[in-house]
């Protein structure tokens, strides 16, 4: 009986996906479908590190954003909307044209309030002025929403994260500073746990020569730039937005796995509003040789390493057809 409804279910999902029709791949090789799974990390690399800036200071455009471009990394910067083109307690700040193009690059643009206050402490419609007034201004100026939020002196409570997070993939919620006191060594062991451990790290920095806080030589952050950009093949180097949507997304979706008339499907269902989780996420599969993926009409890209087949994937999407690469079967 729970053979014919496997089989069932197999013929169904194949049934619904057109792209059979017409694959050009051989039968499907060798593969572990019960070692099938979501990677922990986008491109099935073994940790994440995270780089986020506080409060919108001109050197973030001055001097952080050229060492991005120039190394092909992407970071978070918090904004508080009032003090753009103005000053953050004496320390100058970037302007809208400046953010403008910032997010053309690919950075993230972060909410950090409207005035950066506190938001335990401010009652619920001082709260929603807070929030939804640098929104405003963001879709005014940049013509985005700010997906995520960071937390002015990182104080918030349950109903505060609640409210701030409505409508967004998430926010800062834990995070190391990379301020004054942190030497080169420290950043490196910092990073290389992270790797140890498979782990995320947030990095927190507000000034850079200047301004609370500041790293006074910068040196020291390009240096842990460079390190993090030579660990590119281990080390995913993401927004904030792009991090927790990975994450959040992985620890809801559901695949199933089936087995039919020479290939494998892999049906993915993911419970998260997709106007606003729009990351994709990374299938393992073990393999015996190379595959060919297609969700849909479109044919994925597949990266090899060791053992197993990479395939980035959307989780709203509909079910992954894997066969045999064309040419390619092994015998």
């Amino acid at each position: 009986m729970e053979m014919r409804k496997t089989l069932f279910c197999a013929v169904a999902v194949l049934a619904a996906v057109p792209a059979l029709a017409g694959l050009r791949g051989g039968p499907v090789p060798a593969i572990d479908t019960a070692g099938i799974h979501v990677a922990t990390y986008y491109g099935g690399r073994r940790a994440s590190v995270t780089f986020t800036f506080d409060d919108g200071l001109l050197e973030h455009y001055t001097l952080v954003f050229p060492e991005l471009k120039r190394r092909r990394l992407k970071a978070t910067f918090g904004i508080v909307g009032s003090k753009v083109g103005r000053d953050m307690k004496g320390t100058p700040c970037l302007t809208w044209p400046m953010l403008r193009e910032m997010a053309a690059d690919g950075q993230e643009i972060a909410s950090h309030g409207w005035e950066h206050r506190n938001v335990t402490t401010l009652a619920p419609e001082a709260l929603r002025h807070e929030i939804e007034r640098n929104d405003s201004a963001f879709a005014d100026s940049l013509g985005l929403r700010p997906m995520t939020y960071f937390y002015p002196g990182n104080r918030k409570s349950e109903a505060a994260v609640a409210r701030c997070e409505a409508g967004r993939v998430g926010s800062r919620l834990a995070q190391v500073s990379l301020g004054s006191k942190r030497d080169s060594a420290w950043m490196r062991r910092w990073v290389d746990g992270l790797l140890a451990d498979g782990g995320w790290g947030v990095a927190m920095t507000h000034g850079i020569t200047t301004g609370y806080d500041a790293l006074g030589d910068p040196s020291r952050l390009w240096g842990l730039l460079d390190y993090v950009g030579s660990l590119r093949d281990s080390l995913w180097v993401a927004t904030l937005a792009d991090a927790t949507a990975y994450r959040r997304e992985r620890g809801a979706v559901a695949i199933e796995v089936m087995q039919a008339a020479g290939t494998v499907v892999v049906k993915p269902s993911l419970p998260l509003d997709s106007s606003v989780y729009r990351h994709p996420l990374t299938l393992v599969v073990p393999a015996a040789g190379p595959v060919e993926a297609r969700q849909g009409s479109a044919l994925l890209p597949v990266a090899l390493r060791g053992g197993d087949a990479l395939i980035d994937f959307d989780p709203h999407g509909p079910p992954v057809v894997l066969t045999a690469a064309p040419g390619r079967q092994r015998h």
